[in-house]
C-alpha cells in the first residue's frame, strides 16, 4: 500500500478547527472543501450562473446575486456533494437539496445511497444533452434522453410515476450526487458524475450531462465565492484556537516552529514533545467480529448523519439484538433507543459498548487538547466472529487486518479532504519515529497501526500443534509490515502458536474466556503457582480490559471445587486465588500462572519482529512468556511496551522500564485512581524502588493512557457535579493544558454532551474535559501526574527510536 507523506503547516490546523473553511484566494480541486460557491458557466466574464429552479437546476441566472450558492462537501479527495439547501427541525435528520442524478424508480440505489445498478444502463437512461439540444417534452434543466432508447423500462411511467432518471434536485446524499472536480481546459473547473462519468454541461440556459467529445466547451465552470449558503451537517469541535497548540516542553519563540533537521536522527538535547499518547485504541473496530457488533464509524463519505445514524441495522429493532449492550448497560436491560444523529438520546455513553465513540471530529477535539500520538490496534477474534449471528465481513484474521488497515488509510484521506488537500488533515499515519516527529512538529497527530488479535497472523494452535509455519510467519509479517503495522501483540486472550495467554481474573468473564480457550485450543487453561520472584502488583478494582465489562452481569457458569492443574475453569473460583498476580476484588492470596510460556515458534516470532524493528506489545502474554520476551529483548536493550496494564508481576514491570520501554494504563479509573496509577509508574524510574535500572541509561519518565475505545470497553467515569463536591468547575469554558485552545461544551447534532451528567465521558471528544478536570481537581499529586502525562508522547517516541536505532 502506498503511503502518502506530504505535510501540513500550522495554518492548516487553524482551518481544520473551524466550522467552515474560508474561500481560498486561488481555488483548486482540494481547497474548496467545506466552502460556499456559485457556479458560473461558459465564460468567466459573461457566462450565466447556475440556479435552483424548484425541482431542478438551470444555468440561466444573469448575475451572482441570482445564483444558487452550493456548499462543497467532500466525500473523498477531489470528490464533492453540491448542497444547495439544508433544513432541519430539532430531533429530525434534516432535509437536503443536492445537485445529482435522480433515481425515481429506486432501481439504482440501495437504502444507504450506494449505487447498485449498472452504470451502462444508467448512462443510456440519463442521455446526453448534446444529442438533442432542443426537446419540447423534457423541461429545461433536465438532461435529454437518447431518442428511442428504452432499456429495462427505465424512462417509462408506472402508475403515473415518472421512472426516468434525470439531472435534478435530489433530497438525500447518495452516489448519484457525487461529483469529481477536475481542472477545466481554459482555466475553470469541470464536474464529472462519479457513477456515470458524464460531465456537467451548460447549454442555452439549460443544465445537463454529456459524454460527447463536444462536451468540453460546454463543461467549463468557474467557482465564485458566495458566502451564506446552508452548511452541510457536521459535528462541532467547540474549540477556539487562541494560539498554535504547544508542540514542545520548552517555551519561547525558538520552539514556535519545527527545528531545523526535524525527522533526522535524534540526539540528546533536542526539543521534547509536549503532549500525550493514547497507546491503545481501536478506532476501526466497527469492522471486527464480522462487522455487525459495533455500530458507527470514524467517518462516512456522506457525512456524520450517516456515520452515526441509527444502530438498528446492526442491533435490530429497539436494539433487541445488541446482546453486549443489553448485558453491560444498566440503562439497557432489554434493548435501547437506536437513533443516533441528531438526538443521541441513548448513545454514545461511556459504558455503551456496542456504539462507536471515536468519530473523527471527536478525535480531533482530543488532539487539540494535547494528544500527539494515537496507536490504532487492529483487533479481531475469529472464534467470536464465527458464532456471531450477524456478519458482513470475512472471519479470517488476515482478511480483517487488511480491511482495517484499508479503513485507517481511508480515514486519513477523508480527513485530508475535509482539511483542503493531501497531507493537510490532523490525522497522519506514520511508520517511523522520524515521521512521527515531523508530523507532530507541524501540528498534526501521529497515528501508528498495531495489531491485537488472539490468532495473530492466523497462528493459532490446537492441542499444542501450531497452525502456521516459520515460512508463513515471515510471509505474513512482511505483509502486515507493508500495510504499515509497526506494533504487534504476540498473544491475546487465548493460547496460540507463540505462547500462553495471561488469564482473566474473576468468576464471570474469566470463566467464559477460559471456556473459549478450551474450544479454540482443544486443551484447558492450565495453571500452577507463579515463580516466587513474580511479586504481585496490586490490581486496581476498575482496571479491567476488553470484554471484562461483562463480568458483573454474567452468571457464574459452573460450580467449581478448588482449582487443580488441568481444570477447564481453573482460576475462576472467587473463593481462591486468581491467575497471574491476583485480583484485589476476589480476596485471594495464592498467585497462579499459566504453565505455558513463550514457545519455540514464539521466540522465532520475537526475533523476526526485532529484525524489522517493530514495537513488541507484551500485554496479554502469560507472565512466563513476558519474562522470556524480556530475556530476549533485554539482552539487546531492545525496549518493549505495556500499553494497557496487562503485566501483573512487579519484577516484569521494573524490567520493562529498565530496558527503555513504556508503561501506559487504562484511562478508565476515576480521577484519583488514574493519579495513583501514574504515580506508581513514576516510582518505577526511582533506583531506590527499581533494582533493574541501568546506570548508563538515559531514562525519560512519562506515562500516557490507553483508551481501548471501541474495544468493547468503557470510557472513563466523570465526577459528580461541582456543586455537589466543591470541585472547581470546568464549564462554561475551559482552556487546554497549554492555554492555547478554549473549549466549550461539545455539540453533535442536537445533543450537547455534558461532562458531569450520568453518561460520563460519552465519546472521545470529552477527553478534553477529563484532562481539564484532572488538572484542576486532582489534589496534591495532580501536577506530577500532568507532567508525566504530557511527557508520554516524548517517552513513547524515545522508546520507538531506541527500537529503530535512532536513539542510543
Amino acid at each position: 500500500m502506498h503511503i502518502r507523506r506530504p505535510f501540513l503547516s500550522l495554518l492548516a490546523l487553524f482551518l481544520t478547527a473551524t466550522a467552515h473553511a474560508t474561500q481560498p484566494e486561488v481555488p483548486n480541486i482540494y481547497n474548496v472543501a467545506n466552502a460556499c460557491y456559485a457556479l458560473q458557466a461558459g465564460s468567466p466574464s459573461s457566462g450565466s450562473y447556475v440556479r435552483q429552479t424548484g425541482s431542478g437546476y438551470a444555468a440561466d441566472a444573469a448575475n451572482l446575486a441570482e445564483a444558487t450558492a452550493f456548499y462543497l462537501k467532500p466525500t473523498r479527495l477531489g470528490a464533492y456533494l453540491l448542497l444547495s439547501d439544508y433544513r432541519r427541525d430539532p430531533g429530525e435528520a434534516g432535509h437536503k437539496e443536492l445537485l445529482g442524478i435522480s433515481d425515481p424508480g429506486g432501481e439504482f440505489l440501495d437504502q444507504a445511497g450506494n449505487f447498485i445498478g449498472e452504470a451502462g444502463i444508467l448512462v443510456a437512461a440519463v442521455g446526453d444533452i448534446l444529442d438533442a439540444p432542443t426537446d419540447p417534452v423534457t423541461p429545461a434543466g433536465r438532461p435529454v434522453r437518447q431518442a428511442g432508447e428504452n432499456i429495462g423500462g427505465v424512462g417509462e411511467r408506472v402508475a403515473g410515476v415518472n421512472m426516468q432518471p434525470a439531472l435534478a434536485l435530489v433530497n438525500r446524499a447518495n452516489d448519484l450526487a457525487v461529483w469529481q472536480l477536475g481542472e477545466g481546459t481554459v482555466g475553470g473547473f469541470q464536474f464529472t458524475a462519479d457513477v456515470t462519468g458524464q460531465k456537467l454541461v451548460a447549454m442555452d440556459g439549460r443544465l445537463g450531462l454529456s459524454r460527447s467529445s463536444e462536451a468540453d466547451r460546454h463543461a467549463e465552470f468557474w467557482l465564485r465565492p458566495k458566502p451564506g449558503c446552508a452548511a452541510y451537517p457536521e459535528a462541532e469541535l467547540n474549540a477556539e484556537i487562541l494560539a498554535p497548540p504547544r508542540v514542545y516542553q520548552a517555551t519561547g519563540p525558538e520552539h514556535a516552529k519545527a527545528p531545523e533537521g526535524v525527522g533526522a536522527s535524534r540526539g540528546r538535547g533536542d526539543p521534547e514533545i509536549y503532549g500525550f499518547v493514547d497507546a491503545h485504541a481501536h478506532i476501526t473496530a466497527y469492522e471486527f467480529i464480522g462487522g455487525r457488533v459495533n455500530y458507527g464509524s470514524v467517518f462516512h463519505k456522506f457525512g456524520v448523519d450517516h456515520a452515526l445514524h441509527d444502530c438498528e441495522e446492526n442491533h435490530g429493532p429497539q436494539g433487541s439484538t445488541g446482546l453486549v449492550e443489553i448485558a453491560t448497560s444498566s440503562t439497557s436491560t432489554t434493548g435501547h433507543e437506536t437513533r443516533g444523529w441528531p438526538s443521541f438520546n441513548f448513545w454514545p455513553r461511556s459504558h455503551s459498548l456496542q456504539h462507536h465513540q471515536s468519530y473523527y471530529k471527536w478525535l480531533e477535539r482530543a488532539h487539540l487538547a494535547g494528544m500527539k500520538i494515537l496507536v490504532n490496534h487492529i483487533t479481531h477474534n475469529e472464534a467470536l466472529c464465527q458464532i456471531a449471528p450477524q456478519k458482513k465481513n470475512d472471519c479470517d484474521g488476515m482478511a480483517n487486518v487488511r480491511l482495517q488497515a484499508l479503513r485507517t488509510y481511508q480515514i486519513e484521506d477523508y480527513i485530508d479532504a475535509q482539511a483542503g488537500g493531501p497531507g493537510k488533515g490532523f490525522f497522519r499515519i506514520v511508520t517511523t519515529p522520524a515521521q512521527a516527529r515531523e508530523v507532530i512538529a507541524r501540528g498534526q497527530m501521529a497515528v501508528i497501526i498495531g495489531i491485537e488479535m488472539s490468532k495473530v497472523l492466523n497462528c493459532g494452535e490446537y492441542l499444542d500443534q501450531p497452525e502456521c509455519t516459520r515460512e508463513q510467519i515471515i510471509e505474513r509479517l512482511d505483509e502486515v509490515y507493508e500495510l504499515g503495522a509497526r506494533a504487534i501483540f504476540p498473544v491475546h486472550k487465548f493460547d496460540n502458536a507463540f505462547g500462553g495467554h495471561l488469564p482473566h481474573s474473576g468468576f464471570g468473564i474469566g470463566t467464559v474466556l477460559t471456556a473459549g480457550n478450551l474450544v479454540e485450543t482443544g486443551h484447558p487453561l492450565e495453571v500452577d503457582n507463579c515463580p516466587e520472584d513474580y511479586a504481585a502488583e496490586e490490581r486496581d478494582p476498575d482496571e479491567i480490559g476488553i470484554y471484562e465489562q461483562l463480568e458483573s452481569q454474567l452468571v457464574y457458569l459452573a460450580e467449581q471445587g478448588p482449582p487443580s492443574k488441568g481444570t477447564p475453569f481453573e482460576g475462576a473460583d472467587p473463593r481462591r486465588g486468581t491467575p497471574e498476580g491476583g485480583d484485589s476484588r476476589a480476596g485471594g492470596t495464592d498467585h497462579l500462572c499459566n504453565i505455558r510460556g513463550l514457545t519455540e515458534l514464539g521466540e522465532f516470532f520475537i526475533q523476526q519482529m526485532m529484525q524489522r524493528r517493530m514495537i513488541i506489545e507484551i500485554d496479554h502474554s502469560s507472565s512466563r512468556a513476558q519474562s522470556r520476551i524480556l530475556d530476549i529483548t533485554g539482552a539487546r536493550r531492545y525496549p518493549v511496551t505495556s500499553s494497557h496494564g496487562w503485566v501483573r508481576a512487579k519484577q516484569l514491570l521494573h524490567r520493562i522500564i529498565a530496558y527503555g520501554g513504556t508503561i501506559n494504563q487504562f484511562a478508565r479509573p476515576e480521577r484519583q485512581g488514574f493519579i495513583t496509577k501514574v504515580m506508581r509508574i513514576k516510582g518505577y524510574y526511582d533506583p531506590a524502588e527499581n533494582p533493574w535500572l541501568l546506570e548508563d541509561f538515559d531514562y525519560y519518565p512519562g506515562s500516557g493512557f490507553a483508551s481501548d475505545v471501541n474495544g468493547i470497553a468503557s470510557l472513563p467515569p466523570s465526577p459528580p457535579p461541582p456543586e455537589e463536591t466543591g470541585d472547581t468547575p470546568i464549564y462554561p469554558t475551559f482552556l487546554s493544558e497549554d492555554g492555547n485552545v478554549r473549549f466549550s461544551r461539545q455539540r453533535t447534532g442536537d445533543r450537547v454532551f455534558e461532562y458531569y451528567d450520568d453518561r460520563n465521558v460519552d465519546h472521545y471528544g470529552l477527553y478534553a474535559e477529563h484532562i481539564a478536570d484532572l488538572s484542576r481537581n486532582g489534589g496534591e499529586n495532580k501536577d506530577e501526574t500532568i507532567d508525566m502525562f504530557f511527557r508520554s508522547a516524548e517517552a513513547y517516541l524515545r522508546m520507538w527510536e531506541r527500537i529503530t536505532g535512532e536513539r542510543k
